[in-house]
């Protein structure tokens, strides 16, 4: 149970450290917005791309 509750805790301080930081919560955002924009293009081609077509 130790070995659990070591890595539950040092996924806590991995956590904060990510969120706590100015420079790795904007690094963090940015990769975030550039992933739902690309998943959010393959929704759109994939539902919508027969409209798109000329």
């Amino acid at each position: 149970m130790a070995i659990g509750g070591a890595t539950i805790e040092k996924l806590k301080q991995t956590w904060h450290a990510q969120v706590n930081d100015e420079e790795k919560w904007a690094a963090n955002m940015r990769l975030l917005r550039a992933a739902g924009l690309f998943a959010g293009s393959i929704f759109l081609m994939r539902n919508f791309g027969d409209l798109m077509a000329i």
